[in-house]
């Protein structure tokens, strides 16, 4: 009986280790996903990558750009609000992380924009897509898009993780 007690002691001992990070997803609910409009992403096999990569560029590789074109930031704006959706699927093992990361982005993104913090995504694409939302004044560089440019690393490592894993 003793024996038997330690062998079951020794085997749910590292499950017992994960029960709390089980209860790390309570309160995480999935959104209905942001479809892109026709046409976007041209060419591309992989809608999501595309949409990264494009935001991505211009926040963190070249947001002195997007600074000389204001223009651009609804299309960037809109693919955030794509993004914040895009990987709640379950392809990637951390999906629902880079997911809770975009959508902190997204409020972040949303923040600057004026845009209120409970739009629905779908409809605040469609108006940003459109070139609905006059955008000036917002810097790309902005502290308050720090947890946006954060997410956008995160999933950038993810991904770049996946084509080449270790």
């Amino acid at each position: 009986m003793l024996l038997t007690r330690r062998l079951l002691a020794r085997w749910l001992a590292p499950w017992a280790a994960l029960l709390p990070l089980a209860a790390c997803d309570e309160g995480w609910q999935a959104e209905p996903p942001v479809r892109l409009p026709p046409g976007l992403p041209p060419g591309a096999t992989e809608p999501r990558r595309w949409a990264l990569e494009e935001v991505a560029a211009r926040l963190l590789d070249r947001p002195a750009a997007l600074r000389q074109a204001p223009e651009e930031l609804p299309r960037v704006a809109a693919l955030v609000e794509y993004l914040a959706t895009a990987f709640q699927d379950g392809f990637l093992p951390e999906g629902r992380h880079l997911t809770r990361l975009l959508r902190e982005g997204r409020t972040a993104m949303r923040l600057c924009l004026g845009i209120a913090a409970d739009a629905p995504p779908q409809a605040t694409a469609d108006a940003l897509f459109a070139g609905a939302r006059p955008v000036a004044g917002v810097d790309p560089e902005d502290a308050r898009l720090a947890p946006l440019r954060r997410a956008l690393r995160a999933t950038r490592e993810a991904l770049a993780a996946q084509l080449q894993p270790r």
